[in-house]
This record gives C-alpha cells, sequence and structure tokens, in this order.
C-alpha cells in the first residue's frame, strides 16, 4: 500500500491489518536544517535548500507517508504575524519567533463588515512584511509565490512517495482576528462588542472558503488545513468557542466537504471540550491533529469512528527522551491505530534540539 492510499484510507476510516499501513507524519519544518547542517536564515531564503534538507533528513530516517506541504519562508507569511528573522533581528541559526502586536482596531470589523474581510487582510499583511508591500501588484506575486512554492514541495515529494499534507492552508476567521487584534484585546472584544466581531467573523467566513477552494482549483491535492489556534481550552471556554468560533468554523468545513475538499483541522492546546462537536460534522471529513496537550485516549474515546486523528509525540520525548521511550509512546498510539482514522506523527512540529535516533525511532515503529 503506497503513503497516497494509506492517507484516503485514513480518512475513510478504514482498519489497518499490518502497522505497516499506518500513515507517519513528523511535522517538519525547520528541523530539517539542524540535520542538514544548514542555517534558519538560509533554510527560510530558499524552497530548493528546504528541499534539499528535507531529503537529507529522510536519508537519514527513512521517507514518512506525509510531509508539510509549504517550505518555512511561506508558512511564516500564512501565520499572519510580523516575525523575527533569523539572520536579521535574531542570530542566523535561531528558530524565527512570531511577535504578536496589536495591528487592529476596533473599527476594522466594522471596515471588514462593510468592504470585505480580504480586502482588509491584505492591507495588513502588506505592513508586516520586511520590507513591507506597497501595491496590490506586489501582494498578489507574493500569494502567486506562496503557490508555485507548494507546487515545487507537492512535485518533490510525489517523486518520493510522500503525499503532501495539504494542498492549501488557511487560519479561521475568528483565530486570525484573535491574532491580528492581539489576545488580550480580542477578548475585550468578545465582552464588550460582540455583535460587532460576530458580524466581521460572518462577513469573513464565506470569503476565507472561497479563498481556499481558488487556491485548490489547479491543486491535485484536494486537502486544506485549518489552523485554529486560539479556540482550544486553553484560550477561551467551550462556551466562548460555541458562540463565536464554531460556526464559522463549521461552515468552512461544510463549505469544504460539500466541495469534495478534505479538512485537515491542526487543533493546538486543549481540545478535549471542543472535540464533540466535531461529531456535528460528516464522518470522515477531517483529520484533526493534536499537539499533545490534548489527552489523546480521550480523545480517540471521542472521535473513533467518526473522525481521523493524527498525533501525538511531544515535542520534549522529541528532545529529551531516548529511543527506547519514544518506541514505547509509538507502540501506545499503534494500538489506537490498528482500529483506523489514525495518523502516527508528532505533536505539532519536531522540535529543533530533537534527537535524530528519536526521529528514527518514531518513523521504524511502523516500518519494522
Amino acid at each position: 500500500m503506497n503513503s497516497f492510499e494509506k492517507v484516503q484510507r485514513c480518512f475513510d476510516l478504514l482498519p489497518v491489518e499490518r502497522r505497516q499501513d499506518i500513515p507517519v507524519y513528523p511535522m517538519m519544518l525547520l528541523y530539517p536544517g539542524r540535520v542538514a547542517g544548514v542555517t534558519q536564515k538560509d533554510l527560510l531564503a530558499d524552497t530548493d535548500t528546504w528541499i534539499g534538507a528535507l531529503e537529507a533528513t529522510f536519508q537519514k530516517v527513512g521517507y514518512p507517508d506525509i510531509c508539510q506541504g509549504n517550505p518555512p519562508g511561506d508558512v511564516i507569511f500564512l501565520h499572519g504575524l510580523e516575525a523575527l528573522r533569523p539572520g536579521y533581528e535574531l542570530g542566523e541559526d535561531e528558530s524565527f519567533q512570531l511577535k504578536e502586536t496589536c495591528r487592529m482596531e476596533v473599527e476594522d470589523y466594522q471596515d471588514i463588515v462593510d468592504n470585505g474581510y480580504l480586502q482588509w487582510y491584505n492591507r495588513y499583511l502588506c505592513t508586516i512584511q520586511h520590507p513591507p508591500i506597497t501595491s496590490p501588484q506586489e501582494m498578489g506575486q507574493r500569494w502567486m509565490t506562496v503557490g508555485m512554492n507548494a507546487a515545487k514541495v507537492g512535485q518533490y515529494l510525489a517523486s518520493r512517495g510522500v503525499a503532501p499534507i495539504h494542498g492549501t492552508a488557511s487560519g479561521t476567521p475568528f483565530d486570525t482576528l484573535s491574532m491580528v487584534r492581539s489576545f488580550q484585546e480580542f477578548i475585550y472584544d468578545l465582552y464588550d462588542e460582540p455583535d460587532l466581531v460576530k458580524a466581521a467573523i460572518d462577513r469573513a467566513t464565506p470569503e476565507v472558503l472561497g479563498n481556499i477552494l481558488g487556491a485548490l482549483e489547479h491543486s491535485p491535492v484536494k486537502r486544506a488545513s485549518l489552523y485554529a489556534m486560539r479556540s482550544d481550552a486553553n484560550a477561551i471556554s467551550p462556551e466562548i468557542f460555541e458562540e463565536f468560533s464554531w460556526p464559522s468554523l463549521k461552515k468552512l468545513i461544510l463549505g469544504l466537504h460539500d466541495a469534495g475538499v478534505q479538512v485537515v483541522l491542526h487543533a493546538d492546546g486543549n481540545w478535549l471540550p471542543m472535540l464533540p462537536k466535531l461529531l456535528e460534522i460528516p464522518k470522515g471529513s477531517i483529520l484533526v491533529e493534536l499537539d499533545g496537550v490534548t489527552d489523546i485516549h480521550a480523545a480517540h474515546d471521542i472521535l473513533k469512528g467518526w473522525q481521523a486523528i493524527r498525533g501525538d509525540l511531544p515535542a520534549t520525548l522529541m528532545a529529551f527522551g531516548t529511543p527506547d521511550e519514544v518506541s514505547a509512546y509509538c507502540e501506545d498510539l499503534i494500538k489506537m491505530a490498528m482500529g483506523g482514522g489514525f495518523v502516527l506523527g508528532s505533536g505539532c512540529e519536531i522540535p529543533l534540539n530533537c534527537k535524530l535516533e528519536n526521529l528514527k525511532a518514531m518513523m521504524d515503529s511502523v516500518r519494522t
């Protein structure tokens, strides 16, 4: 069974007969630079350099079934926050850092409602680039570059028999607004201007959906990642989630599902109180990526047989554990994975200080 078949069977929630048929996905964005001896500055500067670092890593640990679909320089852009960059604001081999400051006023919600979300968001994006982007044409070119780079990465991965995790990715309106406004100010807004925030999210949702579908129109990978990075119980209450975040997220998932697009929901933080809501959407419509904070056994009890899960080797284990400890953790996950609908993966990203032998132990757990 090849990697593409494994991924499809996972979405179809079909049980596996052999551990070798469990898809494995170590999410690697920055770590390959450590393996290949490439500085973070150089890794972010050039897609081909990142692909070369990926290949060097795969040569040492084996090829996964799934891989990140965008190079790190574009991932920074897609986050929608100003970045401190290695080799500029930071040392050449330091990890980039996202800088969250309030770059949005309450009046901007009304601008979104009156004039649309994407026009506002692209104007905002222009201001946080280095150097700032000064024209719509230049911003359009930047988005085209994201697409071309994703196609280049996809071609490389396909040549190695590896499936990209997505054809395109997007933040959700609730989570994106929380970052641009800054989390503290955004929480105030939820209490002070709830109807205005809801109206802005409602205006944004169909635009985000259309933007995703447009990006996937010519992509062979009909799969989209949604990053709901502020919709977990560590950030907001289940009541706030149900009132402000879930209606938009549900519409996005349903709209993509109706268009034949699989959804990867990147669910950072503790999603356990929110997971029952995912039973409201069609069976097998999403893959939920958990990062080690959500109790994966409890998550599996809620979602098994209805939605697929990816997880969840913690960064601490990959950095400070031993290969035997990694193997034991994987064996526990493999027991769940045999029932189907499970991707053996890292909890979010493989950390920069991961031990190579630990990554190999993770890969070997479903290869031998």
